[in-house]
């Protein structure tokens, strides 16, 4: 939208073609008011103020022809290359003003003295001069308003001072005339505005269509000279060069794979359309895409079938993508950002659009791939950010569709999840316990806690479990925090082996009486890794530790994941002669036909069945001795915390128990103290 300038506010030239329209029309303004102020001064039979009048006169008299001389002037000056506007602006301003002042003294002086007659031709006089005024000042603005102004004001305030009656509504009439002359200055300003910026765009484009003309003959005239030699290799290059555009474009924008775009033209695209000042007026979405269980087609059936799958993956995206049929499909993205991973831009005008177009995505990833005579079956992982809501910047766009990602499939279900800022700053909290955790062993922030477990029968200590514990920076971080991160990020087998160690260190300078176990809890990707075995007999030969003295507590569900594998390995641990203990006994999804499968010693229920005590739990905690008696195994409670709770185990025939009752988690240095007065307790 073009801005309104005047001569006070625009460009030399602009002001430079607004000063010789203003000078241009002068002189016939200047006649017609001194005609006019001649028929006021002395068309009227005022002896009284006929001196007045008389002054008023001459002083316009001497205005005008001062501004007829600069007028002779400044048109001369127009001619000139060093023409300067700010003196000339300056020049005609004063001239205007002045005859504003005297206008203004006209009203002021002579108005009060007026008879029926001379105020209506004076009315008149006056509003017939501001109209014209209008058209001969339209070049500025503001000198427009001040000259019309100058002329009805005046007269419309000293009519309200008359004695006739009805010269006050001749003022009423001169407010409301005022205000409709204002609006047409206005109008009139704004038009020659725009007939002064066509007038300079007109003539630089005719400079420019002139230049242009000269150029264009020019390279015209060369051109003729060397067609005939151009005519003989334009067949031969103009194929060379289709071809060599098109793999320049391949190799830079398109993967190789899926021919969707590839990530640096998926990003250049993303910035054009974000960047687009209508773009912010509608509503885009981000779709991460993550393929689940693709690593395991390239590891089981190679790289090449990997390829494969890829491609298929594309096409089915796009067809997706093209089944929605989007009106503004200008705008849709289709990359594959790198390995397994893809992303889709797309406009939408509902969240309807978005839940339509994922649960289709979803769906026809899952359907069965055929390849080579295998079928392969994959899932995918969705993570939603959107534009411009979630962010305006590409970049952090992409980042934030990403950690939805990750959350998505670190649920492993569901429905595709949008970002959101309590999603942030979960990853956030995540990344920080992640980094944190590569240093933690070597800042020594890991420490043990123990928590004894005691026979209630002989009042004796049995076993203490092991309980990791992290002090982070002064803050403590929960083991439930911690620990599924650190399985996620590959960390658990070496702080695993570090817990191990440990444990069975400290174990190995236990002195009491009873030759308490230690009990440490392992993680199923521990259990399951190939180097758990040694990492076990290397932790009892370091330590001296005897192998009965060793508990290894473990989940029910790890039978799940890899039933034969976990089989095998609790098979090795039992021949070493180490206890194995099932822990949370009861919470997980196993049958107890897993149970005859298992090698076991101990079964821990779970504090989950002593919160009510109601009689379903002391049901379910019977059944679970009598499997633990079954299977010559030991029944351990845990998660005691009330005398009442330790009476109910008693009577349903529980014997090891363990609980804040009996004891909190305490390092090992204050393991003897506690030991001794237990003892003193019950001896």
């Amino acid at each position: 939208m073009m801005r309104h300038t005047d001569i006070f506010n625009s460009t030399e030239q602009d002001t430079k073609s607004r000063l010789q329209l203003l000078y241009g029309n002068a002189p016939g303004g200047l006649l017609i008011t001194l005609l006019c102020m001649a028929v006021l001064c002395f068309g009227f039979e005022t002896p009284e103020q006929q001196s007045t009048k008389t002054l008023i006169f001459g002083l316009l008299v001497c205005s005008h022809f001062l501004r007829i001389i600069d007028n002779v002037y400044t048109t001369q000056q127009f001619k000139k290359s060093n023409f300067r506007a700010k003196p000339v602006t300056w020049r005609l301003s004063t001239g205007i003003l002045v005859n504003s002042t005297i206008w203004a003294s006209y009203s002021f002086l002579l108005v009060p003295t007026m008879d029926g007659i001379e105020i209506t031709v004076s009315a008149i006089i006056l509003s017939a001069l501001a109209g014209g005024a209008i058209t001969i000042l339209a070049a500025s603005t503001r000198l427009s308003v001040l000259y019309m102004s100058s002329l009805i004001l005046p007269y419309a305030v000293m009519g309200f001072f008359s004695e006739f009656e009805y010269f006050h509504y001749i003022s009423f009439l001169g407010f409301s005339f005022w205000a409709v002359m204002m609006m047409s200055s206005k109008q009139a300003g704004k038009f020659v505005s725009e007939a002064l910026d066509l007038k300079s765009k007109n003539t630089s484009l005719l400079d420019l269509m002139d230049l242009e003309k000269k150029e264009v003959e020019r390279v015209n005239s060369q051109l003729i000279t060397v067609n005939e030699q151009l005519d003989r290799y334009n067949l031969s290059l103009e194929s060379e060069v289709n071809k060599r555009t098109e793999e320049i474009y391949r190799l830079s924008n398109v993967d190789p794979l899926t021919n969707l775009m590839n990530r640096s033209a998926f990003l250049h695209e993303l910035k054009t359309v974000t960047r687009r000042p209508e773009s912010l007026q509608q509503q885009f979405a981000l779709l991460f895409i993550d393929l689940d269980g693709f690593k395991d087609v390239n590891d089981g059936f190679g790289h090449k079938t990997g390829d494969s799958v890829l491609s298929e993956i594309g096409m089915r995206l796009h067809e997706q993508l093209f089944l929605l049929e989007l009106d503004d499909s200008q705008n849709n993205l289709l990359c594959r950002w790198g390995g397994d991973e893809f992303l889709l831009f797309m406009p939408y005008d509902s969240e309807n659009v978005i839940d339509t177009l994922t649960t289709n995505i979803q769906r026809a990833i899952a359907e069965t791939i055929k390849i080579s005579s295998n079928n392969i079956v994959l899932g995918a992982s969705i993570g939603i950010a959107k534009f411009p809501h979630d962010s305006e910047d590409p970049h952090q766009l992409i980042q934030y569709a990403d950690i939805s990602m990750y959350c998505h499939k670190n649920l492993g279900k569901g429905d595709a999840i949008a970002f959101s800022p309590a999603l942030f700053e979960e990853f956030q909290h995540d990344q920080i316990i992640r980094d944190g955790l590569k240093h933690a062993m070597a800042t020594k922030e890991l420490s043990l806690a123990y928590q004894p477990i005691v026979d209630v029968q002989t009042n004796s200590l049995w076993a203490i479990e092991a309980l990791l514990r992290w002090q982070h920076k002064d803050q403590f971080i929960s083991p439930a925090e911690f620990i599924p991160i650190a399985e996620k990020s590959g960390r658990i087998n070496q702080i695993g082996a570090w817990v191990l160690n440990k444990a069975c260190e400290d174990a190995a300078q236990w002195a009491y009486p009873t030759k308490p176990a230690v009990s440490v809890n392992v993680s199923s990707i521990q259990l399951l890794d190939a180097n758990f075995i040694q990492i076990i007999i290397d932790a009892l030969r370091n330590s001296g530790l005897p192998a009965e003295r060793l508990h290894l507590e473990i989940t029910e569900s790890v039978m799940l994941e890899n039933g034969e594998l976990a089989q095998s390995q609790l098979k090795k641990i039992a021949d070493l002669g180490i206890h194995i203990s099932i822990d949370d006994f009861g919470t997980g999804f196993s049958s107890l036909n897993q149970l005859q499968t298992m090698s076991f010693d101990i079964i821990k229920i779970d504090r989950s069945f002593l919160q009510d005590l109601s009689k379903r739990d002391k049901t379910i905690i019977s059944a679970t001795k009598l499997i633990a008696d079954e299977f010559e195994a030991c029944a351990v409670a845990e998660g005691i915390e009330t005398e009442t709770e330790l009476e109910v185990l008693k009577d349903l025939g529980i014997r090891y128990i363990q609980g804040y009752l009996l004891a909190r988690p305490m390092p090992n240095s204050e393991l003897d103290d506690w030991v001794n007065k237990y003892h003193n307790k019950n001896n």
